[in-house]
């Protein structure tokens, strides 16, 4: 599974430097998630938690092998109005 637009394109904005290495990073948590949760909505929260500081991003991403739904916290995204968050944080698909 890959990154959906919006989350790619929001990568490139917050991590310029790093696009690549986030974007792959990411995939990769997305992917090992299959019996997880929402992959666009875990992928968004690392991003969010990340504020362009890689090693933030790098935190989310452990927390979210960890437990997917303790990097939806303190995002916005851990409540049932995530739908909207999300189109305001990344555009709409």
């Amino acid at each position: 599974m890959s990154l959906s637009p919006r989350i790619a394109r929001r990568v490139a904005k917050d991590f310029p430097e790093d696009n690549a290495a986030v974007i792959e990073l990411l995939d990769e948590l997305v992917s090992s998630l299959s019996s997880g949760g929402p992959p666009e909505r875990i992928a968004a929260a690392a991003v969010l938690h990340g504020q362009g500081k890689l090693d933030r991003l790098l935190e989310a991403v452990q927390t979210a092998y960890e437990d997917w739904r303790d990097v939806l916290m303190g995002t916005g995204l851990e409540h049932a109005d995530w739908p909207e968050r999300m189109d305001r944080e990344f555009g709409k698909e």
